[in-house]
């Protein structure tokens, strides 16, 4: 995903080595991990991908983040790290709400105290990688450099129409002022305030400022490329364009390969020690105590694919390994397995445009993907995958059927329990999509019964589905019954694991057995791997169908329709299929029927929309409705929700096995080492020079 809203990072998967197990240096610390496919692009204002992202977590250091308070417990506390403080001070600045432009809601300037300007002030010792200070006017500057409107930088869409989205922000981006009407501004050096367009809660504000907007403007201006219609830049793509401004830099990169990161020095973070040691202890005290941070000297970070993982994992040579489906069941128990949730969830995706589809079918392999058109046919997709059966076939990925999982919390500063997927709301809404009833007179005598009678699967009526898909394109000439079908899936951004391939036999398995009872020819899906964009390539017609996940905004997700309605938010997912511009919704809204766009529906919730100041347990309603309505398109079919399952070598451990959505297992930042470099290569020796999984 792909969006400024609290993200828990917790980079298990995606990194490796090069170089051996049997040797090492005493009192470093190398943390050796591996992708399938590198990530290209770290710069906050553009990244895509996961494997963006990782690297980027290690090259910046946001204003503030999340950390363990009491692991018992499971609380958790704000860290302040590029920041220092950041104050409401709203009350005092109520002139700014009219100098940019906030929307007051209707209210007064003076019964407005709080939730509209916020003051932060920077902590002092603040570098870029080779040592140039940090000050406020390079916050402000980088935010400018962000919404710039000639650049279309992907990650604007964060401080323009999400909760937190600066006051001018809007008419800025489309040309219609100058810098100077956006509400963020410098004070002094090192304080400058940020003015929303729209209330926000102030934990929502600290949850967006965990993501960073911060670039260094001499590199950044340096490696823009002003010769097309956009303005683009190279910034933080290569070791040469990139400036940290994290606890590491990147030491060394070769393209498709490796990835080093070494300790950034000037981090403000590094202390040393009487004997020279250096090393960062974190501020705030968890469990009672300060705790080291960043403890890995080294970050290595290889391209491989998993049994080549598997083997550099038993020689010593890697830090981490992501268990294969099959041996997930066997290491369930293992004390160095960790597995968590995750808010993505994994799907398939469609280019439903008939002349596309007749395209594709003449010059991409595809054989009758025009099928793909009818919404029926979809609809007996979803309905005949045995979703409980798939995850079996994944590395612990759970069942989904809907495309907000149960990470997703409505209220969360609130009330801890605050679960989307737990509320009536969503419930009755899912229920009235599989049309499944509950009470007096039916199988299931509550909500809750019906609720957890629901799989997504349906047999019977992916069969029926199935009839009525077959009746409607052999109407239209668009299908001859029994033709067989062959569709190209845009499947992985590298090559298509053991896993993937035994998942896509699955789901050939599935729909087979239904369409082909009402006269459908066999149908065969084909994945694909090495694709660099899935996520693109679909609604640009190479490819009919994609798979692939959304997921992010945790803990906001009135905004999360935004992706699949509001074009000018981003690029839609599903761009081939419908015009949400234009087509029309009717949803009930506090007990009046309401009728707007889906891409006015998306807004209604978040940032200046009308709906955005009724309490968040009055906007469960809407968001239930709108996500069921997009469900019953059928352009998005959700298979299971993913997560993170990682092994991990006996050199190191995350500092708490309790899992906690604010906070993870503590993440790469508190990760600890049992032995120096040094140490594990001859620990390595003593074994034999394999380590059993």
């Amino acid at each position: 995903m792909k969006r400024a809203f609290l993200i828990i990072i917790i980079p298990l998967l995606i990194l490796s080595l090069s170089g051996c197990g049997t040797s090492g240096e005493a009192g470093e610390y190398t943390y050796r991990t591996y992708t399938t496919a590198l990530g290209t692009n770290w710069n906050p204002h553009t990244w895509e991908t996961s494997g963006d992202r990782i690297i980027m977590e290690y090259l910046t250091t946001p204003l503030v983040s999340t950390l363990p308070r009491d692991t018992d417990e499971g609380t958790y506390q704000w860290s302040y790290d590029l920041a220092e403080s950041v104050v409401d001070v709203t009350a005092d600045n109520r002139s700014d709400l009219v100098r940019f432009g906030s929307d007051t809601g209707g209210l007064s300037l003076s019964e407005i105290d709080s939730g509209y300007v916020f003051e932060v002030t920077l902590r002092e010792g603040l570098m870029f990688e080779g040592g140039r200070k940090i000050t406020s006017r390079d916050f402000v500057r980088s935010m400018e450099l962000l919404l710039d409107p000639k650049m279309k930088n992907s990650r604007a869409n964060n401080y323009k129409t999400g909760e937190a989205a600066v006051a001018g922000a809007v008419e800025y981006t489309s040309g219609e002022s100058d810098f100077s009407s956006v509400g963020i501004y410098e004070v002094d050096e090192r304080r400058f305030r940020y003015v929303t367009e729209s209330y926000i809660e102030f934990n929502y504000l600290l949850s967006s400022f965990s993501s960073s907007w911060l670039v260094e403007e001499e590199k950044y201006l340096a490696g823009r490329d002003t010769t097309g219609e956009l303005v683009s830049t190279n910034y933080n793509t290569s070791l040469s364009t990139t400036s940290s401004t994290g606890p590491y830099r990147i030491a060394s990169h070769q393209d498709e390969k490796e990835l080093v990161l070494v300790r950034n020095e000037w981090w403000y973070g590094w202390q040393t020690d009487g004997d020279g040691r250096v090393y960062s202890m974190t501020e705030a005290l968890i469990d009672g105590e300060k705790r080291e941070q960043y403890m890995s000297t080294k970050v290595v970070i290889s391209v491989m694919d998993n049994s080549t993982a598997k083997q550099a994992f038993q020689r010593g040579e890697l830090t981490t390994y992501t268990p294969s489906a099959s041996e997930y069941s066997a290491l369930r128990y293992n004390e160095g397995l960790y597995t968590s949730g995750e808010t993505y969830t994994m799907s398939l995706f469609f280019n439903t445009d008939k002349e596309a589809l007749l395209k594709m079918d003449r010059s991409r392999g595809n054989l009758n993907s025009v099928v793909l058109i009818s919404e029926s046919f979809r609809r007996g997709m979803s309905l005949s995958i045995d979703r409980t059966e798939l995850t079996l076939a994944t590395e612990g990925h759970t069942p989904e059927f809907c495309l907000l999982n149960s990470l997703y919390y409505y209220d969360i500063y609130d009330d801890p329990n605050s679960s989307y997927r737990s509320s009536e709301a969503a419930k009755r809404a899912i229920l009235a999509l599989y049309g499944t009833e509950y009470g007096e007179g039916t199988p299931y005598p509550t909500l809750d019964d019906a609720y957890n009678s629901l799989s997504g699967y349906n047999l019977a009526e992916a069969k029926a589905a199935f009839a009525e898909a077959l009746r409607e394109l052999v109407d239209e000439g668009l299908y001859t019954k029994g033709d067989p079908i062959r569709i190209k899936v845009a499947f992985a951004k590298g090559a298509v694991s053991s896993d993937e391939n035994q998942q896509v036999a699955l789901l050939n398995r599935y729909i087979n057995l239904a369409a082909g009872e009402v006269g459908f020819g066999r149908i065969t899906l084909e994945p694909e791997g090495q694709i660099a964009n899935r996520y693109s390539a679909v609604p640009n017609g190479e490819y009919a169908i994609g798979y692939g996940a959304w997921g992010g905004a945790a803990f906001y997700p009135f905004r999360n329709m935004q992706v699949y309605m509001d074009p000018e938010y981003q690029n839609l997912h599903e761009a081939a299929c419908w015009d949400p511009t234009s087509e029309l919704l009717t949803l009930d809204v506090l007990g009046d029927p309401v009728t707007m766009t889906y891409q006015e529906w998306s807004r209604s919730m978040i940032g200046t929309g009308v709906y955005s100041r009724l309490s968040n347990s009055e906007k469960l309603a809407i968001l239930a409705s709108l996500e069921a309505a997009f469900l019953s398109k059928y352009y998005r079919i959700p298979l299971t929700a993913s997560t993170v399952s990682e092994l991990l070598s006996e050199a190191a451990s995350y500092y708490t096995d309790r899992y906690n959505v604010m906070y993870g297992f503590g993440g790469f930042r508190l990760m600890k080492f049992a032995y120096d470099d040094a140490e594990w290569a001859e620990y390595v020796r003593g074994l034999g020079g394999r380590i059993k999984l």
